[in-house]
């Protein structure tokens, strides 16, 4: 037997794993050493270079081998890795999609995220959906979006305003008449709650309950001296019934709108305790809000006319409103928003006859945030600066809003 028909027979044995090498190995080299012995006869001494060169082509042999079966393990668990990134960011996006309400465009998945896998390292990952979530409460608290069929929601909420003004008042001394600038200080306290129901065909029936604390003094300076009264008065206000209805949805440079009819009941005082309360008119109130979205900024626009009807001779007059502002979902959970207010107010009639300098503009410049604080509510604050004379020094509001479904719709 030759050497060569050795090597043959020990590759044909040869299996992938190095423990059976090795034992091949050792089989194969003493079979080669021996027929090298007997093939030079004995005295000589044999030639060890074939059996070297075979030990180390069959360690590189089993160096490859190894190197594939770790890529191919590596190859099966980048796999399972994507699958499972997969199916978690497919998975809960799909049930969001479905629970959204009909009027609010879908939202679009994290392209990058989903075809990376993962995130890089250093970065993290922003939940489009939650933060969504936190937007959609802010525009439908802000009445630029509509709740969908089946859900309802109540916003109980606090308002305080502080406003400063000065009025000039005939002041008699002595039996001399003068003109004396009297400052009017108004600490307005309003509580109450709204209530949003959904209704079919993209409509929402809107309600509202407030009541009014008052606080109303008057410092008059007195020569040297000053005289101050100070009166409260408190009431339910008018309470508000709507109707609201969404006429068209974004598509492409063309905005959401929403229309909505308010009639003021004359529920509230028009005074108490001689504190002038401001409510007790049957009144309309027609509005038309505009939402354009840019992802995760969304724009709004609203105008407002309300009209007021003649009580006893006296007229308040008609106010349009305008006001713009934009929304940013700033985190999943939270979003800020700023705002721009103004009123045009006409004058006051009083048996027909307009009153002199009743007509008024107020301005405020808004900023808000509100942030979700549970599965179904919801925090949000909106503060004001009055840009006006005629406008409050500045005011606070407070909402909390809570989510609830309707059991009898989600029934049918």
């Amino acid at each position: 037997m030759t050497i060569p028909n050795k090597v043959n027979i020990l590759r044909s044995t040869a299996v992938p794993w190095r423990t059976s090498s090795r034992f091949v190995l050792m089989v194969g080299t003493g079979m080669i050493i021996s027929s090298c012995a007997s093939v030079q006869g004995p005295g000589n001494v044999p030639d060890t270079t074939l059996a070297n060169r075979l030990i180390q082509k069959l360690d590189e042999r089993d160096k490859l081998i190894g190197d594939l079966q770790h890529r191919v393990q590596q190859l099966e668990s980048n796999a399972q890795a994507n699958t499972a990134v997969t199916r978690a960011q497919t998975g809960p996006s799909e049930k969001i999609a479905a629970s959204q309400p009909l009027n609010q465009p879908p939202v679009q998945k994290n392209t990058a995220t989903t075809q990376q896998g993962k995130a890089a390292a250093g970065s993290f990952e922003v939940d489009e959906d939650a933060a969504q979530r936190a937007l959609e409460r802010t525009l439908v608290q802000t009445g630029a979006l509509l709740l969908p069929f089946g859900q309802a929601e109540i916003q109980p909420f606090a308002t305080y305003s502080r406003r400063e003004t000065k009025q000039p008042l005939l002041f008699a001394n002595n039996d001399n008449i003068q003109v004396t600038n009297a400052s009017i200080r108004t600490n307005e306290f309003n509580v109450g709650a709204n209530l949003l129901v959904g209704l079919p065909f993209e409509s929402q029936a809107e309600f509202r309950i407030p009541y009014q604390f008052i606080n109303h003094s008057a410092v008059i300076p007195a020569g040297t001296n000053s005289q101050e009264t100070s009166n409260t008065g408190n009431s339910i206000g008018d309470i508000n019934i709507g109707l609201a209805k969404t006429l068209m949805h974004e598509s492409g440079w063309l905005p959401d709108l929403i229309a909505r009819l308010t009639w003021n009941a004359p529920t509230g005082s028009t005074s108490n305790n001689n504190v002038a309360m401001g409510g007790g008119f049957n009144g309309f109130t027609a509005s038309m809000t505009a939402l354009k979205r840019q992802d995760p900024l969304a724009f709004t626009g609203r105008v407002d006319y309300h009209k007021t009807l003649k009580k006893n001779g006296f007229e308040p007059g008609d106010q349009l409103s305008l006001s713009v502002g934009a929304t940013l979902a700033a985190s999943p959970q939270t979003s800020l928003s700023i705002g721009l207010q103004q009123t045009y107010a006409q004058e006051t009639k009083i048996n027909n006859i307009n009153v002199q300098g009743s007509d008024t503009v107020s301005s405020f410049f808004t900023v808000g945030a509100a942030s979700t604080i549970g599965h179904r509510l919801f925090f949000s604050t909106l503060g004001g600066i009055g840009l006006t004379d005629s406008s409050p020094a500045y005011f606070l509001n407070i909402t909390i809003p809570f989510r609830f479904d309707i059991p009898s719709a989600n029934k049918s």
